[in-house]
């Protein structure tokens, strides 16, 4: 019987700025769990992934700045025609093409591929995809299939990449599109993709860090975000499986960072949360590894026992979601409050945590928000110890605030995703302008080095 084999791609990103702030492809790589789990063989090449072993052979590779994170290496390339107002460089980052192509042949040399899957993440970001899609049209003649947040969100655009497209969240409708596009006979899977596999890290030669996810989904309804929109209801992956997975690849990969992007992991926390840090401890996992949440964790929801948990479980970042101050946090959700930041940042510094490890998530550019508002949670943040980053809104299509937007005629539904970059916006969106965003961020430059002056 002929083999079935399918290549997974990570594919390039081309922006004007991207750092590997812990970007995995977790999706892909269950992705590739479930095609394992239906008996097909599964090769991967990720063309983000800073620690494969043939890079420093092609390029300069950037060395890592904290616990994993560092600068992908990457070429100047032309712009994008949309984007020829905008007064920066934009890039390719990640492998070189010449390696990605040799990587191609090694494949094509040990034997006949079925098909190709390719990922996605930012909108933004396809024309890195297309660009990804054109080499493998060019390598390997089969069929390639295109999903993730891209394509899901964006359909339309995904098209025009010539790949065909997979929609949808299930992978329990694999077997059938395979079947359909591949003339296979797959069996149906009632495997429960989340709670039953593991990504399949093991597909890495080397690697420098691992992202996990415990949970799937989020409660919170906020205007900005659609995290409750991909997801019909939270799903908690079993603790004694997250468990499992750390032990299992912290070893074979001999990593020391693993990583928790889950949306809300403080939810349930009694049943869950408490529960894997508890079994970290238990198993002296805390000795060898270093974990992070850098996600954004609700800070209304943080108490006392689980920040005690937390650094007794040596947890090195801790990311708060604060978004704004002022009417806004109301307006858009909800989710939290002055007092909610001021709270979780009392309880993680009298459990331990310092300036250095605890931080928060600033909005900048939100609709209807004033540099006031941004100044006074930098100042929130300073006044009890924390740090923080300023992150500029980006209008996710089909989000409430977009939906908004489009309903007052200040967007007008069909942009170009490109022009939604949150680099982009404040050279043409009628908001905040790039002046405004240069101010406020070196006033929170400014804050920083006081706060760090006076802490000497």
């Amino acid at each position: 019987m002929k083999r079935k084999r399918i290549l997974l791609v990570n594919p390039w990103i081309e922006d004007f700025a991207a750092y590997d702030f812990w970007l995995k492809p977790v999706g892909l790589l269950y992705v590739g769990s479930f095609l394992k789990s239906l008996g097909i063989e599964v090769e991967l090449i990720d063309l983000m992934n800073r620690y494969d072993p043939e890079l420093s052979d092609y390029t300069k590779v950037p060395k890592d700045k904290f616990y994993g994170t560092g600068k992908f290496p990457h070429i100047e390339i032309e712009k994008p025609k949309i984007l020829s107002f905008v007064p920066r460089k934009y890039k390719r980052y990640g492998m070189p093409e010449e390696l990605f192509r040799k990587k191609l042949q090694k494949i094509k040399e040990n034997g006949s591929i079925d098909a190709i899957f390719v990922t996605s993440t930012l909108t933004y970001w396809y024309p890195g995809y297309f660009d990804t899609i054109n080499v493998l049209r060019q390598e390997l003649d089969v069929p390639i299939v295109f999903g993730g947040f891209f394509v899901r969100n964006q359909p339309h655009i995904a098209k025009k990449s010539g790949a065909y497209i997979f929609t949808k969240t299930d992978l329990r409708f694999l077997p059938k599109f395979l079947n359909d596009l591949l003339g296979w006979n797959l069996q149906n899977s009632e495997k429960d993709w989340f709670l039953e596999l593991s990504p399949a890290y093991e597909l890495y030669e080397r690697i420098g860090y691992v992202v996990l996810l415990t949970t799937l989904g989020c409660p919170y309804k906020c205007t900005y975000c659609i995290a409750h929109r991909n997801w019909e209801r939270m799903k908690f992956k079993d603790p004694y499986r997250v468990l499992d997975e750390i032990e299992k690849f912290s070893e074979l990969l001999k990593i020391q960072d693993i990583v928790f992007f889950d949306d809300a992991i403080l939810i349930k926390w009694q049943k869950h949360l408490k529960v894997i840090l508890s079994e970290i401890i238990a198993r002296g996992l805390n000795k060898k590894i270093r974990f992070h949440l850098p996600n954004g964790i609700h800070a209304k929801l943080l108490n006392e026992e689980v920040a005690n948990l937390l650094y007794e479980a040596n947890f090195k970042t801790i990311k708060l979601g604060y978004e704004t101050s002022g009417k806004l946090q109301l307006e858009t959700g909800g989710k939290v409050r002055d007092e909610d930041v001021v709270r979780a940042a009392e309880i993680l510094r009298s459990a331990g945590f310092t300036y250095k490890e605890v931080s928060a998530y600033i909005m900048i550019n939100l609709p209807g928000q004033t540099e006031e508002d941004v100044k006074n949670a930098v100042d929130v943040c300073s006044s009890v110890g924390i740090d923080y980053s300023l992150n500029e809104f980006t209008p996710i299509v089909g989000t409430d605030i977009w939906i908004e937007l489009v309903n007052k005629g200040l967007l007008k539904g069909t942009e170009d995703p490109l022009l939604l970059n949150n680099t982009i916006l404040p050279y043409w969106w009628d908001n905040m302008r790039i002046e405004q965003i240069r101010r406020l961020k070196e006033y929170a430059q400014e804050k920083r080095r006081l706060y760090t002056r006076e802490s000497l």
